[in-house]
């Protein structure tokens, strides 16, 4: 399903990524683990096509940087820091229901459970929420849409506790052919 074959990734003179092989299975779910600065994030922006790297990264077949749209079409994705949109909160949840042809309800139904009132908010900007209310909208959009591949990067940082039990049971709940 996703494949790094031998990835590495410098920036000036810092070499972040060297020589990376790793394939992702169906229904594998993986965790990065290291210290600031290790290349877990250059390692998912790789991944999503948004670096330039040495070597060959494919997912079920794509290259990401070639075939950007059709690899993100597969890949609900909950960065670590959020962009600075401007768009309002409601205008937010349907452009990203219409661009990845899910329904608005089901990311409105998880935004429901982790404790988001997308009534509440739908006209302020993206930009003027909180830390917490901005990561449950992104957490909200990625598993409200069909995909069978979830990447996050430190999803669960800004959350409150009981946010945090409830994306960790809204993860748990998904199929076992759903990569992670």
């Amino acid at each position: 399903m996703i494949h790094f074959n031998h990835v590495s990734k410098t920036f000036k003179r810092n070499q972040v990524l060297d020589d990376i092989d790793l394939k992702i299975e169906l229904g594998e779910r993986i965790a990065l683990v290291g210290s600031n600065g290790a290349g877990k994030t250059t390692l998912i922006r790789c991944l999503l096509g948004e670096y330039v790297y040495d070597g060959e990264v494919t997912v079920n077949g794509l290259v990401p940087r070639r075939e950007r749209t059709k690899v993100l079409q597969k890949i609900g994705f909950v960065p670590q820091l959020p962009p600075p949109l401007k768009m309002p909160v409601g205008q937010l949840v349907g452009f990203a229901a219409s661009l990845c042809n899910s329904e608005q309800k089901r990311m409105e139904d998880v935004a429901q459970r982790l404790g988001l009132d997308l009534g509440k908010i739908a006209r302020l900007p993206f930009v003027k929420l909180s830390g917490g209310m901005k990561q449950k909208l992104l957490i909200s959009i990625a598993l409200g849409r069909d995909t069978n591949i979830l990447v996050m990067d430190e999803p669960a940082a800004n959350l409150d506790p009981d946010a945090r039990h409830i994306f960790f049971e809204l993860l748990a709940e998904r199929l076992q052919n759903t990569t992670m």
